[in-house]
């Protein structure tokens, strides 16, 4: 299978989420997904199986009240493999999020089994979604 065939799932994956079509974006991950988001806030953990993965993204939005966005800025994609770098910026509370992240995922079979996120700045990401 070709890199760009990587590349493209990830980039479906994000254009999926961006639009807001949770239910589509299901279709690229495997059942088995896991996604890996590091930090000690409440949005930190381990989410398990799609409806996990999808809640949690879906969070993202909603406790922006919809400010959360994603740019990518880069994918790199070689076979079973494809680290995106991000741009993510949100609003919440008065606060705002501007950070880069390099989010690595793992396809297997046309499917998304494991992302694991590297915050530039975790610090930074878990005081913007601490509870006030």
């Amino acid at each position: 299978m070709a890199e760009d065939v990587y590349d493209s799932i990830v980039r479906r994956a994000y254009a999926d989420f961006e639009t807001g079509d949770l239910d589509l974006l299901k279709v690229v991950m495997a059942d088995e997904v896991v996604w890996h988001e590091p930090g000690r806030s409440g949005m930190a953990g381990d989410y398990k199986g799609p409806e996990e993965v999808l809640g949690f993204l879906g969070l993202l939005k909603v406790r922006s009240s919809g400010t959360f966005k994603v740019e990518v800025l880069d994918v790199l994609s070689e076979p079973e493999r494809a680290v995106v770098l991000q741009r993510e910026t949100a609003m919440r509370s008065g606060k705002a999020l501007d950070v880069i992240v390099a989010v690595d995922f793992e396809i297997h079979h046309q499917k998304i089994t494991e992302v694991t996120v590297y915050q530039f700045d975790t610090y930074q990401f878990d005081e913007f979604w601490a509870d006030d």
